[in-house]
C-alpha cells in the first residue's frame, strides 16, 4: 500500500466512532458455530466488531488491517468489551502480508478484495476450517462509478475462487457477494 492509501483510511477511521455498538457482518452470525478455544483470521478488520464478536463466541482472534488509527480504535473496544485477551490486532501491509499456513479455525473477510490473497487465505485454514468472504461486487459501479473494477468482483468468481472448498452457502444480492466454504478435511485434497 502507499503512503496515501494509508493516509486515506487513517482519515476514514478518524471519523468513526468505536463506542458505537456495532454489530457482526451478517453472515458471521448466520454461520459462524461458537467454539471452545479456536483461532480466527479477520482479515481487513478495520475497527474490529466482527473481530470482538468471534472473541465472544470464542475464538482468539488476529485481526488485520493498514490503518494505525482503525487499530487503535480496536484495541480500546476489545478492552470496553473484555476481550483484549482473546484478540490481538497487528498493523500490516496487506499487499505484502501473507498469513501463516495451517494455522486457522476460521478467516473472515469481509470488504476486501485482493485476488493475489486467495491462495493464502484457502492456505492459512487448518482442515475443515470455515472460511466467510464478503465483499462488493461488480454492481457497485451502478452507484458508485468511481469505484476501480480491480476491487470489484465479477459474477460468479467469488464462489469459484477457493477450488476443493465446500461451498455451504453463495449469494449475490445487489452490490455485494458472499461465501461461506469449508476447506476439506482430507489433507490430501490440495487447495
Amino acid at each position: 500500500m502507499t503512503r496515501d492509501d494509508l493516509a486515506r483510511w487513517d482519515d476514514r477511521y478518524r471519523r468513526e466512532d468505536w463506542k458505537n455498538a456495532r454489530d457482526p457482518y451478517p453472515l458471521l452470525a448466520e454461520h459462524v458455530p461458537p467454539i471452545a478455544d479456536g483461532f480466527a483470521l479477520d482479515l481487513a478488520c478495520g475497527l474490529g466488531h466482527n473481530s470482538i464478536w468471534l472473541a465472544r463466541h470464542g475464538y482468539h482472534v488476529l485481526g488485520v488491517d493498514l490503518s494505525r488509527v482503525a487499530l487503535e480504535k480496536a484495541r480500546k473496544a476489545a478492552s470496553a468489551a473484555g476481550m483484549a485477551e482473546r484478540v490481538r490486532f497487528a498493523q500490516v501491509d496487506l499487499d505484502h502480508y501473507r498469513p501463516p499456513a495451517g494455522c486457522f479455525d476460521l478467516v473472515a473477510v469481509i470488504r476486501f478484495l485482493d485476488r493475489a490473497l486467495f491462495p493464502y487465505i484457502a492456505a492459512s485454514l487448518k482442515p475443515g476450517g470455515l472460511l466467510i468472504y464478503a465483499t462488493l461486487n461488480w454492481r457497485r459501479r451502478e452507484t458508485h462509478p468511481e469505484v476501480e473494477p480491480v476491487y470489484l468482483l465479477q459474477p460468479g468468481e467469488l464462489k469459484t475462487s477457493f477450488p476443493g472448498f465446500e461451498l455451504l452457502h453463495a449469494s449475490e444480492v445487489g452490490d455485494h457477494s458472499e461465501i461461506v466454504a469449508r476447506k476439506p478435511r482430507n489433507p490430501a485434497i490440495n487447495t
